[in-house]
C-alpha cells in the first residue's frame, strides 16, 4: 500500500497541526490534519489514488457505516431522488431552469448508478454523468439507458460544454478537488451553475456532540472536509461566486424517528445542518 503526504489545496504549505487519528474497517489508522493557516481539514497522509480501488469494492453493495445496503434497489433509488429534488428546491434550481433558453446540456460528476442524469433527462436536458465506480456505470447504461461514461474526470475527453454541473455527496471522496474545480469551469457556459453539496466541518455537531464519531468522518473514503469558509475561498479562486447556500441535517436520534425529524428541522431552521448545499455561478473575467 502506497500513502502521500500533501499540502493544503489553498495555501500550498504543509503548515497543519493534527486533530485526531481514527481507524477504518480494515484497522488502518489515518490522522485528520486542519491547516494553521487557513482551516482547511484533511486527511494526511493518505493513500495514493491508485490505491483507492481497495476501499471501493463493496462500497455500493454492502451494509457499513462507510457505504450503502445496495444501491441499486428501487427503495436507493427513490430515496436518493427524494432528497435531490429536496437540495434543487433549496437552491432554486426550477427558476434557473426555466431561465435557460434552447437546448440544455448538463453533467453529474460521482453520478454513481445514474439517477440524477436519468432525472434530468426525463426533464428535457441532454444529461451525462461520469464515475468510476464500473459497477455503478454499468447499472446506469444497461437498465436507466442514461449517458454515462467510466472514467477519470480529470482526464477524460468531453466534446461540449454544460450550462449546468453537479458534484453531489463527491467533493469530500477527492483527491485533488481544485483540479475539479477547475477543470469544471473550463466546461461551464458563462454564467453557467455549479451545483454540490458535501458534508460540513465546521458545524457544532462536528466538532462538540460527536467528535470523531460524527457521521461523515469516514476515513479514507472521505478526504476533505469544509466549512463555509474554505469552500467559498476554493470556489473563489477558481473563478465562482457562490449565489446560494443552504445547510441540512443534524444526525442526531436515529433515522425516521420524532427527534431526527425535530433535530433536522432546527438545523436547517437554524443553518446547523452537518451537510451543507452550494450554488455557484461561473464568473467571466
Amino acid at each position: 500500500m502506497r500513502y502521500e503526504t500533501v499540502p493544503c489545496i489553498l495555501c500550498n504549505t504543509y503548515n497543519y497541526k493534527p486533530l485526531f487519528s481514527k481507524s477504518c474497517e480494515n484497522g488502518e489508522e489515518f490522522t485528520l490534519v486542519q491547516c494553521k493557516n487557513c482551516g482547511l481539514e484533511f486527511v494526511n497522509p493518505r493513500p495514493h489514488y491508485n490505491e483507492m480501488h481497495t476501499y471501493y469494492k463493496e462500497y455500493f453493495n454492502k451494509r457499513t457505516d462507510r457505504g450503502y445496503n445496495n444501491y441499486f434497489s428501487e427503495l436507493m433509488h427513490r430515496e436518493v431522488l427524494r432528497l435531490l429534488t429536496l437540495n434543487l428546491a433549496d437552491l432554486q434550481f426550477y427558476d434557473f431552469e426555466s431561465s435557460l433558453q434552447g437546448e440544455k446540456y448538463a453533467l453529474d460528476i460521482g453520478c454513481a448508478a445514474g439517477y440524477f442524469v436519468d432525472y434530468l433527462t426525463h426533464r428535457g436536458w441532454h444529461a451525462e454523468g461520469i464515475d468510476i465506480a464500473q459497477d455503478c456505470i454499468r447499472f446506469a447504461q444497461d437498465t436507466l439507458h442514461v449517458n454515462a461514461y467510466c472514467g477519470d474526470f480529470l482526464t477524460f475527453q468531453f466534446s461540449k460544454r454544460y450550462q449546468f454541473i453537479t458534484l453531489w455527496a463527491t467533493i469530500e471522496h477527492l483527491h485533488n478537488p481544485d483540479a475539479f474545480i477547475e477543470k469544471i469551469y473550463s466546461l461551464l457556459d458563462d454564467n453557467g451553475m455549479l451545483y454540490l453539496s458535501t458534508c460540513r466541518s465546521s458545524v457544532f455537531s462536528a466538532r462538540v456532540l460527536f467528535g470523531k464519531n460524527w457521521r461523515y468522518y469516514n476515513f479514507p473514503h472521505h478526504l476533505y472536509f469544509f466549512s463555509y469558509r474554505t469552500l467559498a475561498k476554493l470556489l473563489q479562486l477558481k473563478g465562482f461566486a457562490i449565489t446560494r447556500f443552504v445547510t441540512y441535517g443534524s444526525g442526531i436520534g436515529k433515522p425516521g424517528t420524532f427527534v431526527r425529524t425535530i433535530a433536522d428541522k432546527a438545523a436547517k431552521r437554524l443553518y446547523l445542518g452537518d451537510m451543507m448545499l452550494i450554488a455557484a455561478r461561473k464568473m467571466v473575467v
